[in-house]
């Protein structure tokens, strides 16, 4: 019988291969079709081409779906117990698919950590109109004792700081960070002004949080401003939050790792947060919690299918 792990490297063959058929569909309608010109042809040779990078692709497809569907059985035993009475948090970001956000609570819950709840960061969180509000709310009910960046003074920053500080455990002591009534009032303010939503009573002190994202890319126009502040603000939350010395883990789609994607900018920091990107695959989603063992272990690593990822997932357990 193959083991689990014979099938893992089975399923990422897989999606390589997607990978590579989707990039040359992707190229192939923009051949130059003028006969004699470099890679050129009639046509007819193009459309012929085209017609068999199709199929291709959805011989791919169907390879990577079988793939998905035993690493999607495989994922609870390959991270059994890999973080007992460890209390993890989720949040999710704006663009987050609930799928890939439940796949990866499921997978934490096979992995025995505790649950130390979920928050959702709401689109007001990063609209660019909103952000002097939310930067006097977060100033304003600071936990007792957390410090803000002086030089980085902006919302995504002092936001990340000030949620860390009310909701993470020590890393040495394993104390709390702040009191239970600073945590509410944080987070009340937070959620009254629309800013976050959580159901009351789920919220932990945590020591690792995945931080689940979406698929959301900008360009240069005039249009794309919003988005591309959201972008900025993602990333400047996330490093503002993981500042504080907290174990964090981010994971987005496979598209936030190029096109100025949240992905790809924290690659570019080189930060010590841990990303995963296509995350909405099961490889990934696995990743994602051996990732959380990595950092509290006190690593780091940009896991995912991408061009600048170092590779899929973290070392897979010995004992598989």
């Amino acid at each position: 019988m193959a083991s689990p792990k014979s099938l893992l490297v089975a399923g990422l063959g897989f999606g390589t291969a997607l990978g590579v058929a989707l990039g040359t569909l992707l190229i192939a309608p923009n051949m130059d079709a003028t006969p004699g010109a470099p890679g050129g042809g009639s046509k007819d040779e193009v459309r012929e081409k085209y017609a068999e990078l199709v199929v291709e692709n959805e011989i791919h497809e169907a390879q990577l779906d079988s793939a998905d569907s035993v690493l999607r059985e495989l994922n609870r035993f390959i991270v059994d117990g890999s973080l007992a009475q460890r209390p993890v948090m989720v949040l999710s970001t704006p663009d987050a698919k609930e799928a890939d956000v439940n796949a990866v609570k499921a997978l934490l819950g096979s992995a025995d950590s505790t649950d130390a709840g979920h928050i959702t960061l709401t689109r007001k969180f990063f609209d660019q109109g909103a952000a002097d509000k939310l930067l006097s709310l977060v100033t304003n009910t600071l936990p007792a004792g957390a410090k803000l960046n002086e030089k980085k003074v902006d919302a995504g920053t002092h936001a990340g700081e000030a949620m860390a500080a009310a909701l993470m455990l020590d890393p040495k002591s394993t104390e709390p960070l702040a009191s239970v009534d600073d945590r509410a009032t944080l987070l009340r303010a937070l959620r009254e002004a629309g800013y976050i939503e959580y159901e009351d009573a789920t919220i932990l002190p945590a020591q690792a949080v995945i931080v689940v994202g979406g698929a959301q890319t900008a360009n240069d126009s005039e249009e794309d401003a919003p988005a591309r502040y959201a972008i900025d603000s993602t990333v400047k939350f996330l490093e503002g939050f993981d500042s504080v010395g907290t174990s964090t883990v981010y994971a987005g789609h496979v598209r936030a790792a190029g096109n100025g994607g949240a992905l790809e900018k924290l690659r570019k920091d080189k930060t010590e947060i841990t990303t995963v990107d296509s995350i909405d695959h099961p490889v990934s989603q696995m990743a994602a919690v051996l990732a959380v063992k990595e950092q509290l272990d006190g690593g780091h690593g940009v896991y995912g299918a991408a061009a600048n990822a170092q590779s899929a997932a973290p070392a897979l357990p010995k004992d598989l």
